[in-house]
């Protein structure tokens, strides 16, 4: 497409330059939870270097969540809306901004999801144990290493939502890759905490469905190698 003057929906795409047989989809979407703050890991330069270059041992960053079956990501934005006398138009004054996650994800194997949204989280001091499910970087320098008193489950299978385990927040991290592989972006939610959690099946179900709700603090873009915007360019 040139311009709105030469638009015609006989000839032209609305958005031009698209590539066949290249696209996004969920199947190269990928989240992973990690600690609390970028901060913790060398900041958002240090996370676009590593998912860049790869990383490996004590260098890993996030563990990535798998058997999602869906995930929403919204902020909402507080609107403060005001008329005046003598008039019908308005004013509006932009208030705070609340960002939510929610995933809904399949007990299939291995760890919970509240297991492993805490994957990186470790507490050695008896009598809890909060063993991390891999090594990473941010076990040795999150800010607040808290001893952990109620046990959120053993093993992994982490259900108690009361255990003062959450009362402390995660990180999580987005990536999105087209069909061809090429990272289209990424971002990093600082500073999570899991309000609700759900575990449902039935009689007749076949398998168990988990799902949370996650608030954060704020997002946090990461600069990765992107692909190109897609130019108005009549196909």
């Amino acid at each position: 497409m040139g311009t709105l003057s030469s638009w015609s929906p006989y000839d032209d795409y609305v958005q031009g330059g698209m590539v066949d047989g290249r696209f996004m989809s969920a199947a190269y979407t990928l989240i992973a939870a990690g600690p609390p703050r970028l901060a913790n890991i060398g900041g958002p330069s240090f996370l676009a270097a590593a998912l860049a270059s790869g990383s490996s041992g004590q260098d890993q960053i996030a563990y990535p969540i798998g058997i999602v079956q869906n995930f929403s990501l919204g902020h909402n934005m507080n609107l403060a809306r005001f008329f005046e006398v003598g008039s019908v138009r308005s004013y509006f004054i932009p208030g705070r901004v609340v960002g939510q996650l929610g995933l809904s994800r399949v007990m299939y194997h291995g760890p919970s999801l509240l297991r492993v949204l805490y994957a990186y989280y470790q507490d050695l001091i008896p009598p809890t144990l909060v063993s991390s499910v891999f090594q990473n970087i941010g076990a040795a320098t999150v800010a607040n290493p808290h001893d952990v008193k109620i046990p959120p489950g053993y093993e992994n299978i982490f259900l108690n939502l009361l255990s003062d385990l959450f009362q402390q927040p995660i990180g999580m991290m987005l990536m999105f890759k087209d069909s061809n592989e090429d990272t289209m972006g990424a971002g990093y939610l600082e500073s999570a905490y899991v309000p609700n959690h759900n575990l449902a099946t039935d009689a007749m179900g076949t398998v168990i469905q988990e799902s949370c709700g996650i608030q954060f603090e704020r997002m946090i873009p990461i600069a990765t190698k992107v692909v190109g915007l897609i130019s108005g360019i009549a196909a």
